[in-house]
């Protein structure tokens, strides 16, 4: 499987090689992410940190990568995500527009101590309300490792809004509902900051 992950990697760079001369824009950004238990969202399950960055061609393909860092509250337990995805937006019209991507990933965490690469897919829709503030309508992710045995079959359905600060910065707010193992996990609450240059 880590030859799997390097290949795709190693695909992602030529791609970029071979789109120098496409012009397009880099975003780098980071989010917080409160999760809660399904069931009572005053019980707090555990909180992530992200930091990812992006680089969007002027024809829509997408190149990012993050790297995520979740603390289990009321536990040493943590855990680790990097993640590298090639994607691409597609206009519909002049306010909606759909999105989706693919991603290899590697997973590890401590106490116990495991690690193991997954893969992930994600597609969504957006509306821009005004020139300020787009509704991230729907979105949806699929990840799941590779082996099964490894049960991280974890999908997520989320909505969410961001508000642009100005033509290169914006604040993202989202609420998500994540699955393991076909079981309610979590209800998330996340707050971003992303900027373009």
């Amino acid at each position: 499987m880590r030859h799997l992950a390097n290949a795709m990697l190693i695909a992602t760079a030529i791609l970029a090689a071979n789109r120098v001369a496409a012009a397009g824009s880099n975003s780098v950004g980071m989010t917080i992410t409160s999760d809660r238990d399904p069931d009572d969202f005053d019980v707090p399950k555990d909180m992530k940190y992200e930091l990812n960055g992006a680089h969007t061609f002027d024809d829509g393909l997408i190149l990012g990568g993050s790297f995520q860092y979740t603390d289990t509250t009321f536990s040493d337990r943590a855990s680790q995500n990097l993640e590298a995805t090639l994607g691409y937006r597609v206009p519909l019209d002049s306010v909606l527009s759909v999105n989706g991507s693919a991603g290899l990933g590697e997973h590890w965490r401590e106490s116990p101590s495991t690690y193991f690469p997954y893969y992930v897919l994600r597609i969504g829709a957006d509306l821009e309300l005004n020139q300020n503030i787009t509704w991230n309508a729907i979105s949806y992710r699929f990840r799941d490792a590779f082996d099964r045995d490894d049960d991280y079959d974890t999908p997520q359905v989320a909505t969410g809004v961001t508000f642009k600060l100005d033509g290169q910065s914006s604040i993202a707010v989202k609420i998500m509902h994540n699955w393991k193992d076909d079981q309610p996990s979590s209800t998330g609450v996340s707050l971003g900051f992303k900027q373009r240059f």
